[in-house]
């Protein structure tokens, strides 16, 4: 059962107004929204990607956008998902739910019309000692406020039980480990894994979802992929004079060599911008390492522990 894309997230938040003002503020866009619920787009296209409603904390589902309406079916047939209902968020479309082992809800959906795409800021170019690009002109600038996000482009999630939520994201949908982590020197014992979509030798991001070993079921940190490194320093300013708070600050991760930067919303949910990640294909090879040896920001000392920690 191929699944295209990883296509949204939800969520229950006790203030809903605070949650949806820093989702604005960090680049999401409000497409709809009343007194008990709002629902949110990037700019690059989608309908919507992101929702909540007031209700107790709480990682509500993440869904995948799938090839064909059969998808859906096969869903049901081999993998015991909920039959096939319409949607009522902006876009329309169809859908189906399946729960996976640890019961985290996970939507598979189909024939969403999407939106139209933003028009983004002119492209960077960059002088470097190797290769000049500009000449008499400076960099463009740009105005501060809210990052341009162009996708949801993956999530992070804590399980319980890793291999079984691993081989569950496998051989239901399909996906294949770029990356894994075991504990020190003991490679039988893995704890962490990058997940990416299987589109054969069509090339897709290092991962969609990212799975740690944990004490509970929750969500980790959702990440929406930004124009440039530029866009990304601008806007962690601006969320700075919004005073929200920042879990890390920009850095590049070894593993999928996107830059990031992750925040907290509210509820103390993460949210991240990446930009320059690494496209795989069917020619990628698995890597297995062992935790103790990767840094998690190559661009930083800090400690793991610090991304981590509530």
């Amino acid at each position: 059962m191929p699944i295209r894309s990883l296509h949204h997230v939800s969520f229950t938040a006790p203030d809903i107004e605070k949650t949806r003002q820093f989702a604005e503020d960090f680049g999401l866009l409000t497409v709809e929204k009343s007194d008990d619920h709002f629902v949110m787009q990037t700019g690059g296209g989608d309908a919507w990607c992101y929702k909540a409603e007031r209700g107790e904390r709480g990682f509500s589902a993440l869904g995948f956008l799938v090839d064909s309406k059969s998808d859906l079916e096969e869903a049901i047939e081999k993998h015991g998902a909920s039959e096939i209902r319409e949607l009522d968020t902006p876009g329309g479309g169809l859908g189906v739910t399946l729960t996976n082992p640890e019961g985290l809800k996970v939507d598979l959906v189909y024939g969403i019309e999407g939106d139209t795409p933003q028009e983004v800021h002119p492209e960077l170019r960059l002088n470097t000692p190797a290769l000049r690009t500009r000449f008499a002109e400076p960099q463009s600038t740009r105005p501060l406020g809210p990052a341009n996000l162009y996708r949801l482009g993956h999530l992070g999630l804590y399980v319980k039980d890793y291999k079984t939520s691993a081989e569950w994201f496998e051989k239901t949908l399909g996906m294949i480990v770029s990356d894994s982590m075991h504990v020190p020197h003991n490679p039988e014992q893995t704890v962490v894994a990058f997940l990416r979509i299987d589109r054969g030798e069509e090339w897709v991001d290092h991962h969609s979802v990212f799975l740690a070993q944990s004490d509970k079921t929750d969500l980790h940190h959702i990440s929406f992929e930004a124009q440039d490194f530029e866009a990304q320093a601008r806007a962690h300013r601006w969320l700075l004079s919004r005073e929200w708070e920042p879990n890390w600050g920009i850095g590049r991760h070894p593993l999928g060599c996107h830059v990031f930067d992750v925040w907290f919303d509210p509820d103390r949910y993460r949210f991240e911008t990446f930009t320059d990640t690494d496209l795989l294909n069917s020619g990628h090879k698995t890597g297995h390492h062992d935790i103790s040896t990767h840094e998690m920001d190559a661009w930083s000392s800090k400690p793991p522990e610090s991304y981590f920690a509530d």
